[in-house]
């Protein structure tokens, strides 16, 4: 693979790699360091990809080591984001997103990462697997479990 190609590629999939970057590590700081650290290792290893149509897979799972590693070293941060104020109407559906986005923030792992990749990227449980290096059942096993843990965790936030 080109060097050009490499760089597209990234770009193409940088929110991907931000999405599981924070899913991991939950904080802003630490997923950006985790993004540089994983595009450095994912163009140092670059010869070792044998299927270019397995790129974003490939590269997502390095992303995935690369936080959880991260986490080893340095212990869980506590994320801290403040938001504009609304219109509102926007506050509504922003309350909502919010809940939900909390809701999954605060998921244990491994649950929060299968969530980000199945929900938010979009990716087959069969990538997920390779990804977090589990067995697909597991994938789908954690993905209900998750859900189940989402509505429990939703049902409080929206009867209080």
């Amino acid at each position: 693979m080109q060097k050009e190609r490499f760089c597209e590629y990234i770009r193409e999939y940088e929110n991907a790699m931000y999405a599981v970057a924070f899913s991991v590590v939950q904080n802003e700081a630490d997923a950006a360091e985790v993004l540089s650290e994983s595009v450095y290792r994912a163009y140092k290893n670059l010869p070792s990809l044998r299927n270019s149509k397995a790129f974003k897979s490939w590269l997502l799972r390095i992303v995935h080591n690369t936080a959880v590693e991260e986490i080893r070293k340095h212990g869980k941060c506590i994320p801290t984001d403040s938001f504009p104020e609304a219109e509102a109407e926007e506050r509504v559906e922003i309350t909502t997103k919010l809940a939900l986005r909390e809701a999954v923030e605060s998921l244990p792992q491994p649950y929060r990462t299968v969530v980000v990749l199945f929900y938010y990227e979009n990716l087959p449980t069969s990538d997920i697997a390779n990804i977090t290096q589990t067995a697909e059942p597991n994938v789908r096993k954690q993905l209900s479990r998750a859900r189940g843990m989402l509505k429990e965790l939703l049902k409080e936030d929206f009867l209080e």
